[in-house]
């Protein structure tokens, strides 16, 4: 199977460096939750493709899951 973001190998949902995008993601979405009280992950997303700090594997997963 090909990773979704790359076309890699597949590890679990996406390849080993989209996987730790995505992983780091969900750790940071359960620390915005904290505090701000509640963002769903769709905000949460949306909010970090417009950061300009965001970095490439996180904003090419952002991308796959915006369109689930």
């Amino acid at each position: 199977m090909e990773c979704p973001a790359c076309g890699r190998q597949v590890q679990d949902r996406y390849c080993k460096y989209h996987e730790q995008a995505f992983s780091s993601l969900k750790a940071h979405h359960e620390a915005w939750v904290r505090a701000y009280g509640s963002i769903t992950w769709q905000e949460f997303l949306e909010r970090l493709h417009e950061m300009k700090e965001t970095g490439q594997w996180v904003r090419e997963v952002i991308k796959v899951e915006l369109k689930k």
